[in-house]
């Protein structure tokens, strides 16, 4: 239940209050698609708490409230710009189905990546009881599978609705949610692990293959 209560806050907040200035546009496939993008993204991971954040504070530094401030940003300029300062909503195009596939190709991504890791993901940073080093699957591409496919995801919905302001607003917001996240995480990771992440480190990037 309270999956569904983050989902339906989330996309009330970032994709139904934008468009209340132009309503008819709530009935667009496009904004259909990326509510369901975004219930996606909710329902296949464990669910966010404020306990939780104030709990794993020192840990975590409340780096998931970035990384979801970053979300809400990316998500709400592309929605303001395609349903205020474009004309053409409903008009489908290359891009609108490059952007879909890149979402579906990142929302896949990360739901594989979050059953691989199982009960070692978790929405803060925080080393579990018995944690293991999981290094298969798509952390075999990149150490940070999940951010990979949020990433894709969000400026693939920026694509879907050809808002170039809201696509480089989204790669720079999100760049540096997840460099900051990254930086946290695996300080925690390496400390825990060791050399076994040393080296796992060496093997891999993390969150763009072959690039960073």
């Amino acid at each position: 239940m309270r999956k569904v209560i983050l989902a339906s806050v989330s996309n009330v907040l970032m994709i139904i209050l934008p468009l209340l200035g132009n309503l008819p546009l709530i009935f667009n496939y496009k904004i259909h698609f990326l509510i369901t993008g975004s219930v996606f993204i909710w329902l296949t991971q464990p669910a966010f708490t404020v306990e939780d954040t104030n709990t794993k504070k020192d840990s975590d530094k409340f780096s998931v409230v970035l990384i979801l401030m970053m979300s809400f940003i990316s998500v709400i300029t592309p929605v303001i710009d395609w349903a205020y300062f474009m004309n053409s909503h409903a008009q489908f195009t290359a891009f609108t189905l490059v952007g879909m596939v890149m979402m579906i190709i990142g929302l896949v991504f990360r739901a594989w990546a979050v059953k691989t890791l199982g009960e070692f993901f978790t929405p803060t940073v925080q080393i579990k009881k018995a944690h293991q080093l999981i290094t298969g699957g798509p952390y075999s591409i990149v150490r940070h599978p999940s951010y990979t496919g949020a990433f894709l995801s969000i400026i693939g919905g920026a694509v879907m609705l050809e808002s170039w302001i809201g696509f480089s607003l989204a790669c720079i917001a999100m760049t540096i949610a997840y460099y900051v996240r990254i930086r946290i995480e695996e300080y925690e990771l390496s400390a825990h692990f060791g050399r076994r992440y040393l080296e796992y480190k060496h093997t891999t990037k993390r969150i763009i293959p072959f690039v960073w």
